[in-house]
Order: structure tokens, then sequence, then C-alpha cells
């Protein structure tokens, strides 16, 4: 009799841990789901303000090479108020781009079930990288024009207005944001200017 109740004793004290392990187990499933669904629910809300922002970038990067058709060192001289500021809004708008990926980066680190989520996550990344490597693209370009501006000022007394170089935003290198060993939008605008 004492041994079956030592049995007894023996198997509730096991049916009272594998309770308690189960409770614990699904109350941090609970907690995992919820975090998750806060996640997804930010990047859901990101998204929309990060896409614009890139649009607004790309509106300023074709009226960049709308102009670059018709940039000459004398078109730098007459208009070097102009492209100053022209450039000063250029790197805002990508510094527009960086502000409002902040959440995006930190949530899309992780991979969701949500169809809708993922995709989001996998367009920002493309989307992220291509906009930071086309504005390198081009800063480096718009350098090196001024460059040769620069050049042709001291040719001429340095009696020119000064046409600043452009600065880098984030990144003074290109990015590879998504780690699958091409870096989107580099070799577009490489391409382009050959």
């Amino acid at each position: 009799m004492k041994k079956s109740l030592t049995i007894i004793g023996v198997v509730v004290i096991i049916i009272v841990i594998i309770f308690i392990c189960a409770w614990i187990w699904v109350d941090g499933l609970k907690e995992d789901t919820a975090i998750t669904k806060k996640k997804m629910d930010e990047v859901l809300d990101a998204y929309p303000k990060f896409n614009e922002e890139v649009d607004n970038f790309s509106k300023l990067r074709n009226q960049l090479y709308e102009s670059k058709e018709d940039l000459y060192l004398e078109t730098l001289r007459d208009n070097a108020a102009n492209w100053n500021t022209f450039m000063e809004n250029y790197k805002n708008s990508i510094m527009k781009v960086e502000n409002t990926a902040l959440i995006l980066k930190k949530n899309c680190a992780e991979e969701y079930g949500d169809v809708n989520v993922s995709s989001k996550c996998t367009t920002f990344k493309a989307n992220y990288e291509a906009a930071h490597n086309y504005y390198i693209s081009d800063v480096k370009m718009y350098n090196q024009m001024v460059d040769e501006y620069d050049e042709y000022n001291a040719e001429h007394g340095n009696g020119y207005a000064k046409v600043n170089k452009a600065s880098y935003g984030p990144y003074d290198d290109y990015i590879d944001y998504d780690k699958d060993g091409e870096y989107f939008g580099k070799d577009e605008v490489v391409a382009d200017e050959r």
C-alpha cells in the first residue's frame, strides 16, 4: 500500500511538472506571438512612408539625370548656386530615406510567415540598397565633374563661382544590404555611365 501511494505521488508530481512546463511554454509562445505581431504591424506602418521617400528620391534622381545631359563646365559656372542647392536637397532626400528606414532595418532582419509583411521586407531591402548605391554613384559622378570644374576655374584665375562637392549620406561606399553578394544599383549606374 505504501509503495502504491509513493508511485501515485511520483506520477502526480510528474504530471504537475509537465503541466507547469506546458503552461510556461504556452505563455512564452503567446508572448513571442504578441512581439512578432507588434513587429509586423510596425513594418506595415513604416513601409508606406519609406516607399514615399524612395519615390521622392527617385524623382530628384530623375531631375539630376535630365540636367546631367546639359552638365558642362560652363553650366556649372553659370548655375553654381542652383547646383549647390540641388545637391544639398539630393543629400537631404537620401537622409530622409535613411531615417524612414530605421524601423524597417530593425524589424526586417527576421523572417515572417505573413506574405504581406515578408514581401514588404524583401522590397524594402532591395529599394534601400539600390537607393544608397545609386546615390553613391551619382555623388562620385558629380564630384568628378566638380574636380574638372575646379581645374577649369583655376585655369581662369578662380574668378568663377564656387561649386561645392556633394557629400555622402550615411554610406560612403557601395552597400550589399541584403548580403546576397550583389550591389544592387551599382552596376546599372556604371553601365549607364559608359
